[in-house]
């Protein structure tokens, strides 16, 4: 027994005097190298700056051509600080954008002007953003206002769920830091018209021509050019030929038949500044983001609100208008939309939403005790 132990401390002697050697060689190869360079890595050291992280992020490749293309890549790699709202690349090929070549078919000052409008000459997180707050507005690097929209759910929790949009764009990946600021992904353009107001935006656009042909028709069209502001459901040209308006219609109509307030004033909603995105941030605070509201009439009512329903799991909007407020009021109309790229419209007046569905036929606001001379 005593042999034994006797052998088992000659090895832990000798592990011991190897553990010794090889520290003493450790330190005798460190001195005799040079290390002049040797540092410590600070926190955060090798974050890149904003334009040179998006060059190297695949899902943003589009984002990183229009920067190249305006110049703008330069400046995003300055001081700063700057908060980077980036579309990703779906974004893009919602509004038909599927190669950086496709950008050449945009003026470069108005994609410099757009792009500009997705970056803010600020440094702005999450926790920055006032909890349960509709349409803060924060200066952009163009110089116009974008709108910050929050939910939170649990705000004073240490991770506290957030539902953010920028101007009506979902922010689905947020508060990415870079060296001189922070960035946050978007699932759509910003779509700001600048000093266009509604009126303005609807004449430019050819698939509106008989729906701004019978706002002028029926006395609705001067006020949109009014300071609102206005948040317009914008039927197009197919949308309202399926409800029987068309050209024909409008000419041989008799405006004093119809309720206009009905016909065509069931498509505006008076004094609000709506982006699609608000009915669901309402939802978050206080769990109801559904707008009711009487038209014009003061008769007819509608039902508004917007939801991610499954399993596309896409924001999308209903509009539902009765004939009265009652309990056994008839539903004239219900209907869904949910093509986001053409949402959320932003004019100096108010904004307008993409409509291929028509409310309202002719016989629906006929007057009563009247028919069609």
């Amino acid at each position: 027994m005593i042999q034994y132990n006797s052998k088992i401390e000659q090895k832990v002697s000798l592990l011991h005097a190897m553990g010794w050697f090889s520290a003493c060689l450790f330190i005798l190869l460190l001195q005799g190298c040079k290390h002049d360079n040797l540092t410590v890595p600070q926190p955060n050291e090798n974050i890149r700056p904003a334009a040179d992280f998006i060059h190297n992020n695949y899902e943003m490749r589009l984002f990183d051509a229009a920067l190249e293309k305006t110049g703008l890549n330069v400046e995003l790699n300055g001081n700063g600080p700057f908060t980077v709202l980036v579309p990703n690349d779906l974004a893009f090929n919602e509004i038909g954008v599927f190669r950086p070549a496709d950008l050449d078919r945009m003026n470069k000052d108005s994609l410099r002007r757009l792009i500009s409008y997705h970056i803010l000459p600020r440094r702005l997180y999450v926790s920055d953003i006032p909890s349960n707050s509709v349409d803060f507005r924060y200066a952009t690097l163009e110089g116009s206002e974008l709108y910050a929209s929050i939910g939170s759910i649990s705000p004073g929790a240490i991770t506290p769920t957030n539902m953010l949009f920028f101007s009506g764009a979902k922010a689905v990946r947020k508060d990415v830091v870079l060296s001189n600021g922070v960035l946050h992904v978007l699932d759509k353009l910003m779509k700001p018209q600048f000093e266009k107001n509604i009126q303005d935006w609807l004449s430019d656009k050819k698939d509106y021509t008989v729906f701004v042909a019978g706002l002028k028709k029926f006395g609705l069209w001067e006020q949109l050019a009014e300071k609102g502001p206005f948040t317009v459901f914008a039927p197009t040209n197919e949308a309202l030929e399926k409800r029987g308006i068309t050209m024909e219609f409008l000419d041989s109509a008799v405006p004093q038949n119809y309720v206009a307030e009905v016909l065509f004033g069931a498509y505006i909603m008076y004094d609000k500044h709506f982006f699609i995105s608000d009915s669901q941030v309402f939802t978050v605070i206080n769990s109801n983001g559904n707008y009711k509201y009487h038209l014009k009439d003061k008769v007819h009512y509608m039902e508004y609100f917007a939801n991610e329903a499954y399993p596309t799991w896409k924001l999308s909007y209903n509009m539902r208008l009765r004939d009265n407020d009652t309990f056994y009021s008839i539903i004239l109309a219900d209907v869904t939309y949910a093509v986001g790229a053409k949402m959320d419209y932003l004019c100096s007046n108010g904004l307008v939403h993409d409509l291929d569905q028509g409310l309202v036929s002719p016989d629906q606001a006929i007057k009563k005790g009247k028919d069609e001379k």
